[in-house]
């Protein structure tokens, strides 16, 4: 997909105009574009009749072919899917597979996530002050807001 082919494809997931957008992307789709798969993730179509289960396993499965395929945002999702156990069995571990292939990807946002899941530690998922406040530093330089307000709560705490 060209860059202008994929902002309009972004644009019309944001306004949640999937059926504008499933035309749009359908013969990327086709071609399994990991891109083009990674927007289908997102959204079902009445027409499907697809089961909110179907649509979910669905859904983990073209997430993890974009992750597998180079799109950040897909390892994101997977990321969040399994620190919350969305659709999935929770695991600390593949949430912090996903995480790591996230940020090597250049998803800043992770950043912040990962690094405040690290700082602070949830449920399985041991605490790492170091890794967490440097992910934390990094995602604040990058301009992540999120991450800036928690740098400043902390430093109020130590």
């Amino acid at each position: 997909m060209d860059n202008d082919l994929k902002k309009l494809a972004i644009e019309l997931s944001e306004t949640g105009e999937a059926k504008k957008l499933y035309k749009l992307i359908k013969p990327f789709i086709d071609v399994e574009d990991p891109f083009a798969i990674n927007l289908y993730s997102t959204f079902s179509l009445k027409e499907f009749r697809e089961p909110d289960e179907v649509f979910a396993k669905r859904s983990i499965k073209l997430k993890i072919y974009a992750s597998e395929h180079g799109i950040p945002d897909a390892s994101y999702r997977m990321g969040v899917s399994y620190l919350y156990g969305d659709d999935v069995t929770q695991s600390y571990n593949e949430a912090a597979k996903y995480f790591e292939r996230a940020i090597s990807q250049g998803h800043t946002h992770t950043k912040f996530t990962f690094g405040f899941s690290l700082y602070y530690g949830t449920d399985d998922n041991p605490i790492d002050r170091v890794r967490g406040l440097a992910l934390l530093e990094e995602a604040a330089l990058a301009g992540s807001e999120g991450a800036k307000n928690e740098l400043e709560v902390i430093k109020t705490e130590t």
